[in-house]
């Protein structure tokens, strides 16, 4: 793979790179110039006219980069501001393109490009590659990098890109317009609510997104590793969970966990920007402690086989004793029925590198039994809500008992996760259950909340085998955001 051009079927001669950004939508590009006055031509250049006429005809594979959050920029900000993402956006596709040779950019509106290569005809080997897919992933972490600036306000444009068949996309009528901006665009979210408070909710989300995301790429990320053990054997540890929190900034002194900034990241849909980043950073811890077995939490959004999981995929298909010390845990307490299939196609992805699958959060959200009836997975994690309400009366004490009963039916092993305190501990041994995780247990901090209050609450931690992260595996890492992606080599797509 060259750093320095995008890879295409050469042999041919090409156009000069064009950019129609001023076309305006649902009318064709220039017009294209042949011969009018047959009589005039000559017979070789005749037949040299009509075949590259024939060939304008012939589909040809296209890359698509669609902004899926325009109109909520338009609508939560400003005009102005959609406009100025799509310009930005539009400028560094150009860059990517500027580097390579006979790759143009093709604008079907201020939300939608196609990037097309002369070369690349349909069903060639450049559409269904592992390789272009990773091209198209490094595409989107380039032109991801940086958030959009104007006027004062910082976003995120939420940004997905695929494969599409068109004619050339110098002749392009306005159906076909139509249909690549329809291909484009992903199915809306089914939630998805205006509340009279709509806009402030979205800023609000949008800022926090920002921060996140500048964590990632500066380094400021710090994922602590929490166990999870069984209590009745002496305390071993099946594997540790990485919580990533975002570190402090001068505007911001406190650590955020992943309750605080994750939600917010769902409801803008920019999770897989996010969780890509911290992937490779657990791929690499795990290279660090090569006897160690980790988890990666993803969110339920984030569970699809897309482009942004390309190079992630083909280390594990390439690795396997990497995959299998790794546990892809899904958090389905915010996901959407609609998702189920893209996420069990996912999982049985990643199940057949090796990777154990774990359903986190189950109870929590209305789709967890569908998510775990279609995913099949080795390991369920019980919401930490039970745990809680076991403490506080009866009833939530054989509500815990139960979902202990139905797990056990469903997957291999169940973890009740929110063992915080030595009174959860009891009441969790209690149920019936075997293998937990909590910050009385060891790993990350505990939050600022009273955790066991009991005199001897020190000797019974005490009477459990060390789970200190530092056993197996690191306490931060660096992100994988900045330099990582700084010192790869620049996309290849057609």
């Amino acid at each position: 793979m060259s750093s320095s051009s995008l890879e295409y079927p050469t042999g041919q001669p090409q156009p000069e790179a064009t950019l129609d950004a001023t076309r305006p939508i649902g009318q064709p590009l220039a017009p294209m110039h042949r011969v009018s006055d047959r009589s005039v031509a000559t017979a070789p250049m005749q037949h040299a006219v009509d075949a590259w006429v024939d060939s304008m005809a012939q589909p040809c594979r296209c890359v698509f980069v669609f902004i899926g959050n325009a109109p909520h920029l338009a609508e939560a900000f400003s005009e102005g501001l959609a406009r100025a993402t799509g310009h930005e956006v539009r400028q560094r596709l150009m860059a990517v393109a500027a580097a390579a040779t006979g790759i143009q950019v093709f604008e079907m509106r201020e939300d939608c490009f196609l990037l097309w290569s002369p070369d690349a005809e349909a069903g060639g080997r450049y559409g269904g590659s592992p390789s272009v897919s990773e091209n198209i992933e490094q595409l989107l972490s380039e032109i991801s990098a940086e958030p959009v600036r104007f006027e004062g306000v910082v976003v995120l444009p939420e940004l997905h890109a695929g494969w599409i068949e068109v004619s050339d996309p110098r002749t392009l009528d306005a159906a076909e317009i139509d249909l690549i901006l329809w291909t484009a665009q992903q199915s809306p979210t089914l939630e998805e609510v205006r509340a009279e408070d709509w806009r402030a909710g979205y800023r609000a989300d949008m800022a926090i997104a920002v921060r996140a995301w500048e964590a990632a790429r500066a380094g400021r990320l710090q994922t602590r590793w929490q166990p999870v053990v069984d209590v009745y054997a002496g305390a071993a540890t099946l594997y540790r969970e990485g919580r990533v929190h975002l570190g402090p900034t001068p505007e911001h002194q406190a650590f955020l966990a992943p309750g605080a900034f994750m939600p917010s990241l769902e409801r803008l849909r920019l999770t897989r920007p996010f969780d890509r980043c911290v992937a490779h950073q657990v791929l690499a811890a795990l290279r660090q402690r090569p006897g160690a077995n980790m988890g990666l939490n993803l969110s339920a959004q984030s569970a699809r086989l897309d482009h942004w999981w390309a190079l992630f995929l083909e280390v594990l298909s390439r690795e396997p004793l990497l995959a299998k010390r790794l546990v892809i845990e899904i958090d389905c307490a915010r996901a959407q029925l609609q998702d189920a299939e893209a996420v069990r196609d996912f999982c049985r992805c990643l199940a057949a590198c090796g990777c154990r699958i774990a359903m986190d959060a189950f109870g929590a959200g209305a789709a967890g039994l569908t998510f775990v009836q279609a995913c099949k997975p080795d390991i369920i994690k019980l919401e930490a809500a039970f745990v809680r309400r076991a403490c506080e009366n009866p009833f939530g004490f054989e509500s815990l008992k139960d979902m202990l009963a139905l797990c056990a039916r469903l997957a291999q092993r169940t973890v009740v996760d929110g063992i915080d305190r030595e009174a959860d501990l009891h009441v969790a041994m209690r149920a019936g259950a075997q293998w937990m995780q909590g910050y009385y247990l060891g790993g990350a901090q505990a939050p600022a909340r009273p955790l066991a209050t009991a005199p001897h609450a020190a000797a019974l931690r005490r009477s459990l085998p060390s789970t200190d992260d530092t056993a197996d595996g690191p306490t931060g890492l660096a992100s994988a955001a900045g330099a990582g992606s700084a010192n790869r080599p620049r996309a290849h797509l057609l």
